[in-house]
């Protein structure tokens, strides 16, 4: 092979080289608009990466590598360490004010009577109250008796600023026939999830049938219902 040929050879190898790196550029720059891939999963600027909880909220992080935390289907905040959302997201009340009505005899009868104890909000958020309040019976002897809850189930009431519920409270007072005569002089109340004891004075002058150590008394609180009026 003469020398010219050699040479010949030698341009055309260099050239074919140089085309193919040029080849290999151009298809990065078009498949991704620049010489470095995006990692898989990027959110772009200013967004994270998110994925459903179990509890089907959302939550990723911000743009600034934070948590973020999501709503779920119904829009309802999920749990984060500040109280676990009731219905609708609002949290449960932890400011009711204990107040009392007036006793109203139960169906005509002589010596069943029932007593609203009304639980209103005092806060300036809307709230969820729930569940029963605990009541002490404090007697004019120096006893005392805790009542038993009713079989029923209580449900959330949402409480704006300044609304209640009821929660009432059945008795049974001494009649002809009736067991020994119970005076009481005042009655503590707790709210429902609540550690706030209110003490108010007993709203009856006459005196109860202490059954404190039967299994059905006639004399219990129910749950927390919705207020009709007033």
């Amino acid at each position: 092979m003469n020398i010219n040929a050699m040479a010949i050879r030698r341009a055309a190898m260099a050239i074919a080289a140089v085309a193919a790196v040029g080849a290999l550029g151009a298809c990065s720059i078009g498949q991704s608009g620049n010489a470095t891939p995006a990692p898989q999963g990027s959110g772009g600027a200013g967004g994270g990466v998110s994925a459903a909880s179990n509890d089907g909220t959302s939550q990723g992080t911000d743009a600034n590598g934070g948590t973020r935390q999501g709503t779920d289907a119904k829009g309802a905040p999920g749990a984060n360490g500040r109280g676990i959302a009731n219905a609708g997201g609002h949290p449960s009340c932890t400011n009711l004010k204990v107040t009392q009505s007036t006793p109203d005899l139960i169906n005509g009868s002589s010596t069943q009577w029932k007593l609203p104890i009304m639980l209103t909000n005092q806060s300036g958020v809307p709230c969820t109250v729930q569940g029963f309040p605990g009541v002490r019976l404090q007697g004019a002897d120096g006893t005392t008796w805790d009542l038993v809850r009713t079989s029923t189930t209580g449900t959330p009431v949402l409480l704006g600023p300044g609304e209640h519920a009821t929660a009432d409270l059945t008795y049974s007072t001494v009649g002809d026939g009736g067991g020994p005569a119970w005076h009481v002089s005042s009655m503590a109340v707790t709210p429902p999830n609540s550690t706030n004891t209110q003490t108010l004075p007993w709203a009856d002058s006459v005196d109860l049938v202490k059954q404190d150590a039967a299994t059905h008394p006639g004399t219990y609180i129910g749950p927390a219902r919705a207020s009709t009026a007033g």
